[in-house]
């Protein structure tokens, strides 16, 4: 899904393409990165951890392990540090603000400590990413693990180009140490799904440890403590009862509208019509989603919802602060990725009567619940290289990357991601809260070097919990990957020019829901986007296709 955050960096993103391409064009080989070879990579075994049972277990299809409280005690599951001293050094990206420096901070001198090793970081806000890469790649000296700014956060491309030469020329191939049962020395990277690990494979080989999420991807949240008092029906079962919905929900008197944007009306109108989510592939044409007759559909429907004045009127504002209108009841649906929960019931204004859910599609002309789609960003959220080094050095690095992916339930992992019991977080009905040293401090970006796998878990509010452990249950069976991310291919040419084609089609979607542009601007749009680069896009991801053999 388009957001306006994929806008904002486009700009900055397409312009640090060149100076990635004069770094990789004396070493990097150009046809290393080809279907054939990437295929033929030994993927890490799978090996589930049973460190820490889940309360309600997850399955093979993407659902994700709950858990109703922190186990207590959490598991101890290493029994010192995993390095022996020496320094490790990393580029990392953080969405929050920036912590103090090291001499500043108490959690990172801790972890430390609990590491074995002098952790030097780079750590780089999520907006400069792109731009700091490009800098630090035309250089020769390089951290130890690096996370490459080939997608921005929500699996954006950032605009860059030649990064699989890059990585063949400057980063090491970790087949030989992870490809198989190789993995099973590093059993937490062994419980790492497959299908993250997909993400990490360029040249014909493994070349990164992944930051695995699950597959569930963007749902629409919705207040059902503010519906219910409404006494208006939470579950559409069809387009017709769900535009009904808006209308009976919204109250301009009452500073209340249906939802927080245009986009989440699109977003959810297009899976009630079985539109592609990102990419369609029949077999032999692959179709972007903005070519398809169900985005024509969905915004003919949503220009039409969004006169009605249904939608927030401040919603086209620069960093409209959507998620504080959700919470502050402003609006009672928005679109938002699953890990959203636990943020929305930690900044929650309307004390303990504040109850979300998701509001699954239902198919447009009733009938039943229409697929959702799964994560644009697939499994990964982002996955780190390590810098070409001496098979000792890398083992190095691979076990300290094991110890970062201790999994949920483990004092390791509650360290790492809430910092010490006091200082950092307080326990308060079997969940850890931060304090504020905590929220200062220990946003290091380390989460974004490698992670266990995701977890369900709203701290303090087991029925939260639940709410979205079932929501997942249900949609997860049916939900419909992108075969682009599904296939984990790699086109150079979207990987530049993503930023540009996102803007044409979000843009232009805009300015026609807006009422700036007709309907009719769809065409135009339409044929802006190919000539700019999609046909091109649609080439190279189409020969991937074809050559791996998928119907």
């Amino acid at each position: 899904m388009l957001t306006r955050r994929t806008l904002l960096r486009g700009a900055a993103a397409a312009a640090v393409s060149g100076p990635l391409l004069a770094a990789c064009g004396d070493g990097g080989t150009s046809n290393e990165n080809t279907t054939e070879r990437n295929q033929g990579v030994k993927l890490p075994a799978y090996v589930p951890s049973t460190v820490v049972k889940p309360d309600l277990p997850g399955n093979a299809d993407g659902l994700l392990d709950a858990f109703l409280s922190y186990p207590d005690p959490p598991v101890q599951q290493f029994t010192g540090p995993p390095l022996k001293g020496g320094t490790v050094s990393a580029f990392v990206l953080t969405g929050s603000p920036v912590p103090p420096p090291k001499e500043n901070n108490p959690f990172w001198q801790e972890l430390d400590k609990r590491l074995g090793t002098e952790l030097k970081l780079t750590i780089t806000p999520s907006a400069e990413m792109a731009a700091k890469f490009s800098t630090l790649i035309t250089g020769d000296d390089l951290p130890d693990l690096i996370v490459p700014a080939l997608f921005l956060p929500n699996g954006v491309p950032a605009g860059i180009g030649n990064l699989p030469q890059w990585m063949a020329t400057k980063c090491t191939d970790l087949t030989e140490f992870l490809g198989g049962d190789a993995v099973k020395e590093y059993p937490n990277l062994a419980a790492i799904s497959t299908a993250a690990w997909k993400q990490c494979v360029y040249n014909g080989g493994i070349y990164g440890v992944p930051v695995p999420r699950g597959v569930a991807g963007t749902l629409m949240f919705r207040r059902d403590d503010l519906i219910q008092k409404l006494g208006v029906d939470p579950d559409p079962k069809s387009f017709a009862e769900f535009r009904d919905f808006c209308r009976k929900v919204t109250d301009a008197k009452a500073n209340r509208w249906a939802i927080v944007n245009a986009g989440g009306l699109m977003f959810l109108v297009q899976q009630m019509l079985g539109g592609p989510n990102g990419w369609r592939w029949d077999g032999t044409r692959l179709t972007h989603q903005v070519e398809s007759e169900e985005f024509r559909k969905a915004l003919s429907d949503v220009v039409a919802m969004y006169k009605e004045g249904v939608v927030h009127p401040d919603s086209f504002a620069n960093n409209a602060p959507t998620k504080r209108w959700f919470n502050a009841g402003e609006a009672v649906l928005t679109a938002d990725r699953y890990t959203a929960w636990p943020q929305y019931y930690a900044e929650n204004v309307a004390g303990l009567s504040f109850k979300i859910s998701g509001m699954r599609p239902p198919k447009y002309d009733g009938g039943g619940w229409a697929p959702t789609w799964q994560s644009s960003a697939g499994a990964t959220n982002n996955f780190t290289v390590f810098k070409k080094a001496d098979k000792g050095r890398v083992r190095e690095l691979l076990t300290l990357c094991n110890y970062l992916a201790a999994p949920f339930g483990t004092a390791e992992f509650l360290f790492r991601r809430y910092g010490v019991a006091g200082t950092h977080y307080t326990m308060q009905n079997g969940g850890p809260v931060y304090t504020q040293a905590g929220v200062t401090q220990t946003a290091l970006g380390v989460r974004y070097i490698v992670d266990a796998p995701d977890a369900i878990f709203i701290p303090g509010n087991p029925d939260a919990t639940k709410t979205s452990y079932e929501y997942q249950k249900a949609v997860i069976g049916t939900s419909v990957p992108d075969p682009v991310i599904a296939n984990a291919l790699f086109s150079d040419e979207w990987s530049r020019k993503q930023p540009v084609l996102g803007g044409i089609v979000n843009n232009g979607q805009n300015d026609i829901i807006a009422g700036r542009q007709p309907l009719s601007y769809l065409d135009e749009m339409i044929k802006n986007w190919k000539a700019q680069g999609g046909d091109k896009v649609r080439a190279e991801f189409t020969e991937q296709l074809q050559k791996l053999g998928v119907k």
